[in-house]
């Protein structure tokens, strides 16, 4: 390759890289999140000592979400969110940077969309979220409080903009691979 198309090259496996990097700690976070509560259920099941100690048994959804290990679930999962999105504003500034070096419209639009995302998730939903959610920890669910459905309705929107943004990414991911193939077809070396 020569200098050219190789540093073009090299600017685009860049912005992969990040993004690549971005989208596997989107999936992990998921994961984890996704698994935590269904996780306090089944350690209660499995564990005979914890299930006598934690306040409900399994199948008990009433006193299961006024326990103490929900609650502290809960928050653990917030403070998991809280760190992600700080992370997610450094990998989308430095995706941002790769984007607008690396020339590629199609991921520079995309990294734009999931940035903007990231900024309604981290400053408008997340916070939202998290002060609902805590004025719910130890509220008993039967009747079901007034505040419960503003925090379903917020939490579905949170994920469905967390799966868009993973979508805007995937899109990105693959521009900046078209764009890699292009330069490196039209090396002539």
């Amino acid at each position: 390759m020569s200098e050219k198309p190789q540093m073009a090259a090299r600017r685009k496996m860049a912005l992969t890289l990040v993004l690549g990097t971005w989208l596997g700690a989107s999936f992990l976070l998921l994961w984890v999140v996704g698994s935590s509560f269904p996780g306090v259920e089944r350690a209660v099941v499995e564990n005979e000592q914890l299930a006598s100690r934690v306040g409900f048994k399994p199948g008990d959804a009433a006193a299961k979400k006024t326990s103490v290990a929900w609650v502290i679930t809960g928050e653990l999962n917030r403070q998991n969110f809280s760190s992600w999105n700080a992370g997610q504003l450094l990998l989308a500034a430095a995706a941002l940077f790769c984007a607008l070096r690396a020339g590629s419209r199609g991921a520079l639009l995309g990294v734009c969309g999931a940035g903007v995302l990231v900024l309604v998730l981290t400053f408008w939903l997340a916070p939202e979220i998290t002060t609902l959610g805590r004025s719910l920890d130890f509220v008993p669910r039967d009747p079901p409080p007034a505040a419960l459905e503003r925090f379903n309705g917020l939490h579905g929107i949170y994920t469905s903009l967390e799966l868009a943004k993973v979508l805007l990414l995937l899109l990105a991911v693959w521009f900046s691979f078209r764009s890699l193939s292009a330069v490196r077809s039209a090396d002539p070396a």
